[in-house]
C-alpha cells in the first residue's frame, strides 16, 4: 500500500492544542492535552506559537510580521523573553518584561505563556521534535496564500468566511470539514478559529511538497538554543494548486 506523505498544523485551543493532519488525500484533526502528544512523524511540522526566544529585546521576526500586517499590526504579540517564565503573576512579568527589553508585556502575551513555555520545553528537550517543528502565524499565512492582509477579524462570521475562502483553493469541502469537526468538540475545548487557524498552519506546511515554503525574514536569527525566530509561510505566485 502506498504511504501517504502529510504534513502537521497546530494551534493551541482551550483543551491544549488541536491538531489538523494534511496527506494528499485528505484532512484529519485531532484534540490533544500537551504539546509533547504530537507526533507529526517526522513530516514537518507548523505552529501557531512562538517558537526561538529572546533572553531579552524584541524578536526581528514579530516587527517583519508587524510591517507586513500594517495597520493590522496589532494581531502579532510581541512575544516574551524568556526571562519572565518564572514570574509569579503578570505584574511580576510585566516589570521583568520591562527591565530585559525595555518594554511591558501584553496581557495577551501573558496568556498565553504557558503554552509558549511548553513548546520551548518541549524543543529544548527534544532534538527529533525540534528538527521537524517551525513557527507560523495563521495571519502571515493568509497573506501568504492570497497576496493579502485579510481585514475582517477572524472570530466573526465575515472573518471566518474569508479566510475558507482563501482554504477553499486548497482543501476540497472546506466548509464542511470544518463544521464536521466543531461538531466533535464543545466550545469549551476547541473554537471555530482555532480549527481554521490548525488548517492554515497545515497548508502552510504543505508548502514543502511544491518548493513554495519561504520565511519571514528571509535571514532568521536563532535564539540561545539554535531555535530559529522565524514565521513561515507560502508564497502564492511560486505554488501549483490542486
Amino acid at each position: 500500500m502506498r504511504q501517504l506523505k502529510h504534513v502537521v498544523g497546530v494551534d493551541g485551543c482551550r483543551g491544549g492544542w488541536v491538531v489538523c493532519t494534511l496527506t494528499d488525500c485528505g484532512v484529519s484533526f485531532e484534540v490533544v492535552g500537551s504539546f509533547g502528544d504530537i507526533g507529526s512523524d517526522g513530516a514537518l511540522c507548523c505552529v501557531d506559537m512562538p517558537v526561538g526566544l529572546c533572553d531579552g529585546g524584541g524578536r526581528g521576526v514579530d516587527a517583519a510580521a508587524k510591517g507586513v500586517l500594517g495597520r493590522w499590526h496589532s494581531r502579532v504579540f510581541q512575544t516574551p523573553a524568556r526571562a519572565v517564565f518564572d514570574a509569579a503573576d503578570y505584574r511580576v512579568a510585566n516589570a521583568v518584561s520591562r527591565e530585559v527589553s525595555g518594554r511591558g508585556l501584553s496581557k495577551q502575551a501573558w496568556h498565553i505563556m504557558p503554552k509558549v513555555r511548553e513548546v520551548d520545553g518541549v524543543l529544548r528537550g527534544d532534538g527529533v521534535i525540534r528538527s521537524v517543528v517551525r513557527e507560523c502565524h495563521p495571519e502571515i499565512c493568509f497573506w501568504g496564500l492570497s497576496g493579502a492582509v485579510i481585514v475582517e477579524n477572524k472570530k466573526t462570521d465575515e472573518g471566518a468566511a474569508a479566510r475558507l475562502g482563501v482554504l477553499g483553493g486548497f482543501v476540497e469541502d472546506v466548509e464542511g470539514v470544518v463544521a464536521g469537526v466543531l461538531a466533535r468538540w464543545p466550545r469549551k475545548v476547541l473554537a471555530r478559529d482555532d480549527v481554521i487557524d490548525a488548517l492554515v498552519c497545515a497548508v502552510t506546511a504543505a508548502g514543502v511538497w511544491d518548493g513554495s515554503l519561504r520565511t519571514l525574514p528571509e535571514q532568521p536569527e536563532r535564539d540561545a538554543y539554535g531555535l530559529a525566530m522565524e514565521m513561515v509561510y507560502r508564497d502564492g505566485q511560486a505554488m501549483v494548486r490542486r
